[in-house]
């Protein structure tokens, strides 16, 4: 009864405290059902990414590719690729042997200098990822993988490409950029079925008129390199649609290239280029022509633009500052 009477006297005479107090109180509890809200809803969301995740994990293993050896282990004759990334390996692990129907194997972004003479048992293989490791060199090993179609092998510390790469008979994609190559390796234009050869960031100063024996050749990349001059062998590759020199010391660009009749796609930005050849928009196959951040004086910009006009390609610029330049 003591506490009844006191208890009336406190909000008697603290009526203001006691409306302070029930409307913080309202506060507090409403903070607490929004907060409770917004936890169930990310509850959710993060069970429904879970599953989202386990589902493309899921539908990726359904579809033969492997993330760990734990995973492929369960299932060794379904495995079709294989990514062992980042995982700071010194040597490959036999274990990989488990799985004969291995066609794509990456193994880039670890600290590599060799691979075990094993690996020739994995007979289907016919993509290997080498980049970002510490090879000095293309492992002798895989050339005695007959079905090899897919080798890249960039930012390693190569030095030397054997001679002996010619017996890959089916090779037809080689990457070896960031290398400290001045030339192309003689040894590359024996590789009769290449298609597509990417050089990008290295110290290379020309292109050796050997490239035109590569007859099967439709792409190249030699972006950011000390290339001044595109020979003809290379421009009148029959089956050349794609010649990407961006970033060399180009200041002209061979007039021969007006007979590339299947070249649809060139990049020749960041060169040293004054003009270009007044054939150049005339390429029947063209789709993209990328030749900013050049040279050009005014009035050569002015007279692409009235030919472009012409041609109603209308989206072609050339300004220095312009690093894209294009049309379709």
């Amino acid at each position: 009864m003591w506490l009844i009477f006191n208890l009336d006297i406190i909000i008697k005479f603290n009526k203001p405290y006691i409306i302070l107090i029930l409307v913080n109180f309202i506060k507090l509890f409403s903070t607490i059902i929004v907060i409770f809200t917004i936890m169930r809803k990310l509850v959710f969301l993060f069970f429904i990414c879970l599953s989202c995740t386990s589902q493309m994990f899921g539908q990726n293993e359904e579809e033969g590719i492997y993330e760990n050896l734990e995973s492929a282990l369960k299932n060794p004759f379904n495995v079709k690729q294989l990514v062992l990334t980042n995982l700071q390996m010194k040597e490959l692990s036999d274990t990989i042997l488990a799985f004969p129907n291995l066609t794509v194997l990456d193994i880039s972004s670890n600290q590599l200098k060799s691979l075990p003479n094993w690996i020739i048992q994995l007979s289907k293989l016919e993509s290997i990822n080498l980049n970002y490791n510490n090879f000095d060199t293309i492992p002798d090993i895989l050339f005695y993988l007959s079905n090899l179609r897919y080798l890249t092998i960039n930012n390693n510390c190569l030095k030397f490409v054997p001679d002996k790469i010619r017996i890959l008979y089916n090779l037809e994609y080689l990457d070896i950029s960031n290398s400290e190559f001045s030339e192309i390796p003689s040894s590359i234009f024996k590789l009769e079925k290449l298609r597509q050869l990417i050089f990008m960031s290295s110290q290379l100063t020309g292109i050796s008129k050997e490239i035109g024996n590569l007859k099967e050749l439709e792409k190249v990349i030699f972006t950011v390199n000390k290339i001044q001059h595109i020979p003809d062998e290379l421009i009148l590759l029959p089956k050349m649609r794609y010649i990407g020199i961006g970033n060399n010391l180009l200041e002209t660009i061979n007039p021969n290239i007006c007979k590339a009749k299947n070249l649809n796609y060139v990049a020749f930005l960041g060169n040293r280029l004054k003009e270009l050849p007044d054939c150049f928009f005339d390429l029947p196959k063209i789709q993209y022509i990328n030749a900013g951040d050049n040279m050009y004086s005014e009035d050569k910009i002015k007279k692409y633009r009235s030919i472009c006009e012409k041609l109603g390609l209308t989206s072609i610029v050339f300004e220095k500052e312009m690093n894209i330049s294009k049309f379709h």
